[in-house]
């Protein structure tokens, strides 16, 4: 290496060493901000010390490492610090003195180095010998590292940066003596970077400072500060990489190379004030400090387990508790009053609630108009109180009750605004974290409100719902009614006379009458069925059907009765669900066609069920629309003649009876409907 190079060496050492002061005697202020008390923490200002004291002593004594009598007592005092610092680490006490020095492999250590550097001091010893040691020094720091991150178990998270940056420090010199006693010299170009990388760890020793519980160390600096220091490094740091290429250029000897240097180094200078001069870059600096370094300012666990807790006890109920919602978003920030302006149109706003204030006056609803209008921006919070916003600047000495305009979205669209206010000094500095807050929050509370919105609007549905549905069942018994009357009067002409016909038409005007009592009990009670059970014979009811209503439609159902069953329960029901089932498949039949009715028992259940078969050789269905269709209600193939309701009903029927209703069809060839119903015995 030519005496260029070694002096480039010397000057590239000399800048690593006094990054390496300028970190160390950083940390060494870092921690002083910390009221703890404890062994680590005194370590560690001891550790920075001696960083700082040996990067000096390389800085302005040309001493040869490792193989002068200074340069022995400064790393050796360095290992020793490192040691101890390892040893505490691994002790379960973090206060005591005493107990941690009387430990033997403490004494052992100090006794070893103590004797190490009188040796070095009184005999000259060979350089191989002093490398060897160091070395072996190195190899117990390494191993205390080890078991420093084995012993650490599940809290190897808050120790790895430790691990990693003194592991990084400490496997460098490795490296180096290794090479130092292979070849009996320390390698120079090795050499100059050992105070690069005693700068390069600081950060992860830094990190681990702040993660690791147990050395009860909390230190602080105010962002303004971490954000101007880290500046005024990253740009020395700039700088001397420019000084090196600089160097570097120079190193070719050209012709040029004065030009070319100067050239560069104007560049990087003017590069290095546009960055500097950046408000923009510095803004994104800050915040990625603040986000990534520092501690939040709200504890978001205990916040957002409050706020959730707080929206569950507003209960879905009728009539929206606005007043409970903007609570909600005065307890989360910690404000005092607000109100809760909704927003149909920005033409169109009303206020919904307010707390400790006055009620939003036209003055304010006139303001709230032009900043929907023209100064709204999604997901962005306004802060009133800031002078270069748009829309403070519009609205000049006209006055708001509020500090920030919280924006509410249902999806896309504007629904709503919060607006926020306290004393100034309480108030909140709208910065990154409290804007991502705000946000967060506004999501919960905004999605909850909502909620409560649509669930009023899905009562109100329901009850409509229900009022179509009772309707319709209604309009379904009145068709039975109007089919009595068309049969009785269609029979009237040729049997007037006679009084048998006259003795069952008084009896069908009775039935009739007694129907209608029924639908108007179910009109005034609001409900859809009465208990009107009675025991009755199903072969005489089912007979009283084909005769009484479905006779006068071809095809003409044929009744077969193989064995016959008492049934107890609504009668008036049973033949009206009869009827429709009988009445679709004439409906779905031809004319030349058949639909067959059989009544029989089967046993083949805990108690013995009628089974009423209905067959017709209609059209049939496929399976889709027996799985999708069939049962819906309000779902109809007849057009403006039915209400789609007959099928839902018979399975309605057959369910609340502890029956079963059982179709099979096939497209062009017909279909069977089975009613299962529980017969009746001595005990029901």
């Amino acid at each position: 290496m030519n005496e260029n190079s070694v002096d480039l060496v010397l000057n590239i050492s000399a800048i690593g060493f006094g990054l390496a002061i300028c970190c160390y005697l950083f940390l060494f202020l870092l921690l002083l901000t910390d009221k703890a008390a404890n062994r680590t923490k005194s370590l560690l200002l001891t550790f920075a010390t001696a960083q700082v004291v040996w990067a000096a002593f390389y800085l302005f004594f040309s001493n040869q490492p490792f193989i002068s009598a200074n340069s022995v007592v400064i790393e050796s005092v360095r290992h020793a610090v490192l040691l101890l610092l390892l040893f505490s680490c691994l002790s379960n006490s973090n206060k005591h003195w005493r107990p941690f020095l009387s430990q033997t492999p403490v004494k052992l250590m100090l006794l070893g180095i103590f004797i190490w550097v009188g040796v070095n001091i009184f005999i000259s010893l060979d350089s191989s010998v002093t490398f060897s040691i160091n070395l072996l020094l190195c190899i117990g720091q390494l191993a205390l590292l080890e078991a420093l991150y084995r012993q650490a178990g599940r809290f190897v998270w808050q120790f790895k940066p430790l691990v990693l940056g003194l592991g990084s420090l400490i496997l460098y010199d490795f490296i180096l003596l290794a090479e130092a006693a292979l070849f009996s010299r320390i390698d120079p170009e090795l050499w100059a970077a050992r105070g690069y990388i005693a700068v390069l760890v600081l950060p992860l020793l830094v990190i681990a400072i702040r993660r690791i519980r147990s050395w009860e160390i909390n230190v602080y600096v105010s962002r303004e500060i971490v954000v101007n220091s880290t500046i005024v490094l990253l740009a020395g740091i700039y700088l001397s990489a420019l000084a090196l290429a600089g160097f570097s250029i120079k190193l070719f000897d050209l012709s040029w190379s004065g030009l070319i240097q100067a050239v560069f180094v104007a560049a990087g200078f003017l590069l290095l004030g546009v960055v500097a001069l950046s408000g923009k870059i510095r803004r994104k600096f800050k915040v990625y400090i603040e986000k990534n370094f520092y501690a939040n300012k709200f504890d978001y666990r205990s916040k957002w387990l409050n706020l959730s807790q707080y929206l569950k006890s507003i209960k879905l109920q009728q009539d929206i508790d606005y007043k409970s919602y903007l609570t909600a978003w005065l307890s989360a920030t910690g404000y005092q009053r607000g109100a809760l302006v909704r927003v149909f149109t920005p033409e169109q706003l009303q206020p919904l609630a307010y707390i400790h204030r006055e009620a939003v006056n036209p003055d304010e609803l006139s303001l709230l108009t032009q900043y929907c209008l023209s100064y709204i921006r999604p997901g962005w919070i306004t802060d009133l109180s800031d002078t270069n916003d748009s829309f403070v600047q519009f609205k000049a000495n006209k006055l708001i009750d509020g500090h920030l305009i919280i924006p509410i979205y249902d999806e896309q669209q504007l629904w709503g605004l919060c607006i926020i206010n306290t004393p100034n000094s309480e108030r909140l500095k709208l910065n990154w974290e409290l804007r991502d807050y705000l946000t967060i929050i506004t999501e919960q509370i905004g999605s909850h409100l909502l909620l409560t919105q649509a669930s009023k609007a899905l009562s109100e549905n329901a009850q409509f719902a229900a009022f179509s549905r009772m309707s319709a069942f209604v309009v379904h018994d009145l068709k039975n009614v109007k089919a009595q009357l068309d049969l009785l009067l269609n029979n009237s002409k040729k049997h007037m006379q006679n009084p048998e016909f006259i003795a069952d038409s008084f009896d069908t005007l009775a039935a009739m009458q007694q129907r209608l009592g029924n639908m108007l009990l179910q009109l005034t009670d609001k409900r859809t069925d009465t208990n009107t059970s009675s025991r009755f014979s199903a072969a005489d009811e089912l007979e009283q059907v084909i005769t009484l209503k479905c006779a006068v439609k071809a095809p003409v159902p044929t009744l077969q009765i193989k064995q016959n069953g008492i049934l107890s329960l609504d009668k008036e029901r049973f033949s009206s669900v009869l009827y429709h089932l009988i009445d679709n498949a004439q409906h779905a039949t031809p004319d030349s066609g058949s639909v067959s009715i059989t009544v029989d028992v089967t046993d083949d259940t805990l108690c013995p069920m009628l089974c009423i078969s209905i067959a017709d050789t209609g059209c049939g269905m496929s399976e889709g629309f027996i799985r999708q269709r069939l049962f819906k209600p309000f779902d109809t193939t007849k057009g403006n003649s039915g209400m789609g309701i007959g099928a839902y009903d018979a399975l309605q029927f057959a369910q609340q009876h502890q029956g079963q209703l059982i179709v099979t069809s096939i497209e062009g060839a017909g279909s069977c409907f089975i009613l299962k119903l529980p017969i009746a015995t001595s005990s029901n």
